[in-house]
């Protein structure tokens, strides 16, 4: 399966699951998409400060909190790909093709 596919799939469950406002704008949808990924970013980052990656994650799901975050992470980047038409399995390998071009540590970038 590539990423378009997976894309596809993504964002028809969280329509079907009535995640998707039609009348919305696109600077609220993305503002709503952004504030959701920093979320899961966060919960991510909140697990790590517990000490909690490799603990089973809160869900009924067999995750650890590391594998469940970084999931929803990336289910709410492909979620916004496919609302917003975004060919993410181009994105992606473009610009992982351009980072191996970059210097070490994209030039002195500390973190």
């Amino acid at each position: 399966m590539n990423l378009n596919t997976l894309r596809d799939q993504v964002h028809g469950l969280a329509k079907d699951k009535g995640w998707h406002d039609d009348t919305m704008s696109v600077i609220d949808y993305m503002a709503k998409a952004t504030a959701n990924l920093h979320g899961e970013t966060s919960e991510l980052w909140e697990a790590a400060r517990r000490g909690e990656l490799n603990k089973q994650c809160d869900k009924a799901c067999p995750l650890t909190c590391i594998e469940e975050e970084l999931a929803d992470i990336i289910i709410r980047a492909l979620d916004t790909a496919g609302s917003m038409g975004v060919d993410i399995e181009a994105a992606v390998s473009t610009k992982h093709f351009y980072n191996a071009t970059r210097p070490h540590r994209h030039g002195g970038k500390l973190a």
